[in-house]
């Protein structure tokens, strides 16, 4: 007997749209197959072809005489190592996304012409985006950078894009970044686009990233759901 295609294809996208909507969290079971069956509609063995569909699409994974479970979303900082998200997903074996809220250049406030060593008001693009991994959003960036360093920028499309390989292509090398992680709670602007409810938890990551010349390039600060990012950083004494 053979599963119809399209029923597959509708227990995969309502898995989907459960994870991306929050329904069922990272590393959680997910509901039987004879209960899934019962709240979809549809039968067992067509419930079954569609979690191994969603397994080949890395959204799940079989745990042997225990059902299944919602893979692992825990973006890994490496210690010691500048990556970008798009790098640090595919390592994973994710697919990374970008949707941009706002991109347009302004003035840079004083606090960011500060870190970037700029003069007052100089002028400065800020990016803001929402960054996923198979569609599910993990961190809310926003980026400033000085037009002078990437006076293409206003005009590129980031949806999707990987920041640091488009500076690459314009000869903007990335050497080091001083970074700082504090945990904080979601904002009503902040946790729909996380899907987080308001005032769950977040880690914000706030970066200054230089260049060869140690001249700051880029301020950032990208807001991660407190339950998919992890920091790992080497401790001497």
């Amino acid at each position: 007997m053979t599963v119809g295609q399209p029923s597959v294809t509708r227990v995969k996208e309502h898995i989907r749209n459960g994870i991306v909507g929050g329904r069922y969290a990272s590393g959680s079971k997910l509901p039987s197959e004879r209960q899934f069956a019962e709240e979809i509609g549809l039968s067992r063995m067509t419930v079954r072809a569609g979690f191994q569909a969603a397994c080949d699409d890395g959204l799940i994974r079989p745990s042997p005489q225990r059902g299944w479970y919602v893979r692992d979303l825990v973006l890994q900082e490496p210690p010691s190592r500048l990556q970008s998200f798009t790098e640090m997903a595919h390592q994973l074996g994710f697919r990374p996304t970008s949707t941009v809220v706002h991109q347009r250049e302004r003035a840079a406030t004083l606090d960011e012409a500060h870190r970037l060593h700029l003069a007052p008001t100089a002028p400065v693009v800020a990016i803001r985006r929402v960054r996923s991994m198979d569609d599910r959003p993990v961190t809310v960036e926003d980026l400033v950078i000085p037009v002078a360093v990437a006076p293409w920028l206003p005009s590129t499309d980031l949806t999707d894009a990987s920041l640091y390989d488009l500076l690459a292509q314009h000869g903007v090398e990335l050497s080091y970044s001083r970074y700082t992680v504090q945990a904080q709670n979601a904002n009503s602007t902040l946790a729909p686009l996380l899907n987080l409810p308001i005032g769950g938890a977040i880690l914000v990551a706030t970066e200054v990233a230089v260049g060869r010349d140690t001249a700051p390039l880029l301020f950032g600060r990208n807001h991660y759901r407190g339950d998919a990012y992890q920091f790992t950083a080497d401790l001497t004494r």
